[in-house]
């Protein structure tokens, strides 16, 4: 858990968050108490935090504790007032991230990041039955663009998980393997590649975040025929579970098919050119 400081006055200059209405947050509510709408005041802070250049270190680590717990909150319970909270928070650490960490050090950020990467690899676990394949990659994606190294840990996680962890992450790879019409994985009337929610973030006020370069070069290098079709050995008995045997058979022949024709290759490529596009409104045509 990050660092507490007892409550303070605050001294930090606010433009969106009610200075009045912060302070008596900070008094009153403790964080193993009942998550209610008085966390709203939380949204105007990170809308602050935005654009901050002078953060408050002490009056941040002291209400980080109440950040994350409205990000579990969001992910697995997906509470309005939480995930607003959290999207804007979110657009705080990637947006104005130099100053976040000067306000809370290095320390606490990391603790940041491996909290969002916990979240992420548990919301991957407990999506097995899901018939949403990519219920979870909106989560992935934020975390993955909040920190260099959270690509290489988010994948670490992932490919020493659990079953249900590398399924997930499988039925995510069978995006860019298959086209919708051929993706056994796919549910009824799943949107065409270009409109997928595979590109989607955990954003705020602004739809603009981007994965840098050198996250779309280390996922670029990772993920490849060989690591795909490891991960296939390791999940088939449940893709067997899934499928049955004879579309199982037939799920590994389009694979090889897709690797074998460049599918797969120029999939992933859309998808990698996509997630690094800088727009405040990314829409696609193709």
């Amino acid at each position: 858990m990050p660092s507490v400081v007892n409550p303070f006055p605050i001294t930090m200059e606010l433009y969106e968050t009610d200075k009045n209405i912060l302070q008596e947050f900070i008094e009153t509510e403790k964080t193993e108490g009942i998550f209610s709408e008085k966390y709203l005041i939380l949204y105007n802070f990170a809308d602050d935090l935005i654009y901050s250049k002078q953060i408050q270190p002490g009056l941040l680590k002291y209400l980080l504790p109440f950040y994350l717990k409205a990000a579990g909150q969001a992910v697995f319970y997906g509470n309005k007032i939480a995930t607003d909270i959290y999207c804007e928070f979110n657009s705080a650490l990637f947006f104005n991230k130099r100053n976040f960490i000067k306000a809370v050090g290095e320390k606490d950020y990391a603790y940041i990041m491996q909290y969002y990467i916990t979240l992420a690899i548990k919301k991957m676990e407990t999506e097995k039955k899901n018939q949403c394949i990519t219920g979870w990659v909106s989560l992935f994606n934020t975390t993955a663009a909040l920190s260099n190294n959270n690509i290489k840990l988010l994948f670490k996680s992932i490919f020493n998980g659990t079953l249900e962890v590398k399924y997930s992450f499988f039925k995510f790879l069978s995006v860019l393997l298959f086209k919708e019409s051929d993706n056994l994985f796919a549910p009824d009337g799943a949107e065409p590649f270009w409109a997928s929610s595979v590109w989607d973030f955990d954003s705020g006020c602004t739809n603009n975040f981007f994965w840098n370069n050198s996250i779309i070069s280390f996922f670029d290098k990772e993920i490849n025929r060989w690591q795909a079709e490891a991960l296939f050995k390791d999940v088939n008995p449940l893709v067997y579970n899934a499928l049955g045997k004879e579309l199982t058979k037939l799920f590994r022949q389009e694979m090889k098919y897709s690797f074998d024709n460049g599918i797969f290759t120029e999939r992933k490529k859309e998808y990698l050119e996509k997630i690094s596009y800088i727009s405040a409104n990314q829409y696609w045509d193709k």
